[in-house]
């Protein structure tokens, strides 16, 4: 379930990503649903390999962490952009409300499913 979740979330986020880079109304520049620009949509790429990564080069019970990192690295971003809605301007523009329901929400999801496939606890045990 674990490795599904991460290269779905990979998925979408590069796809994402790369249609940030394409004129259309739902990502990207000016007037559309979700504000993106160059440097976001790099990023979305670059989070979008790492859960790819996570996916398919981490080994199985390695997996579990490295998806609640995914969630904490989004529950940062979702908070230093609460911060600073332009990221200390790195972006030439504030992200939008709909921008910041998803990273709030890829966090909680994030985490959630972590948690659940370490069956409630918050350490893992480590094996040799």
């Amino acid at each position: 379930m674990i490795r599904a979740y991460a290269a779905l979330v990979g998925i979408v986020l590069v796809a994402v990503g790369l249609l940030g880079f394409i004129s259309n109304p739902l990502v990207g520049d000016g007037s559309a649903l979700f504000l993106t620009g160059t440097m976001h949509n790099i990023v979305h790429l670059a989070t979008g390999a790492l859960a790819l990564a996570i996916a398919f080069v981490l080994p199985a019970n390695q997996q579990v962490n490295g998806v609640f990192g995914l969630g904490i690295l989004y529950g940062v971003i979702f908070v230093a952009l609460i911060v600073s809605p332009n990221l200390f301007g790195i972006l030439s523009y504030p992200v939008n409300a709909a921008d910041q329901l998803l990273h709030i929400g890829l966090a909680v999801v994030s985490i959630g499913i972590a948690w659940m496939a370490r069956g409630g606890k918050y350490a893992t045990t480590a094996t040799a």
